[in-house]
């Protein structure tokens, strides 16, 4: 079973900007690509318009207990902030159902992607891969 902290404004897609998240939904995700909703986070200090953004460190700090990140966009501030406590942060755009049974069903091979194993391998610049965190 994985945690994983998911960016949403409608809690059906994947549309939210790490930096401008107002709460997270948490789910329970197995590796057979089940899932449930187990919380709704606020994220305390997040912004009240989207002209401004709240620190990376304020929303990391509340997502200590998660493993995974999926969200619609996240500096490398944030990211990097999120991989120094072990989590993985995806970018991802669509539907939260589709993203959370593929990574229930996938999420060993992306561990090893995102650390370096023998996933991903970009030749001659990027492997078109969406993922942030570990790499």
């Amino acid at each position: 079973m994985v945690k994983v902290a998911v960016a949403t404004t409608d809690g059906l897609t994947i549309n939210e900007h790490f930096g401008q998240a107002r709460e997270f939904r948490l789910y329970r995700v197995e590796e057979d690509g089940s899932y449930e909703l187990f919380e709704v986070r606020p994220i305390a200090n997040a912004p009240r318009d989207n002209a401004r953004v709240h620190t990376a460190e304020t929303t990391v700090e509340q997502l200590a207990d998660v493993n995974v990140v999926l969200v619609s966009q996240i500096g490398p501030h944030a990211a990097g902030s999120l991989a120094r406590r072990g989590i993985k942060s995806f970018t991802v755009k669509g539907g939260i159902d589709r993203a959370l049974s593929a990574y229930g069903k996938r999420h060993k091979l992306l561990d090893l992607e995102s650390a370096g194993g023998t996933g991903c391998r970009p030749r001659g610049g990027s492997c078109g891969c969406s993922q942030r965190g570990g790499k």
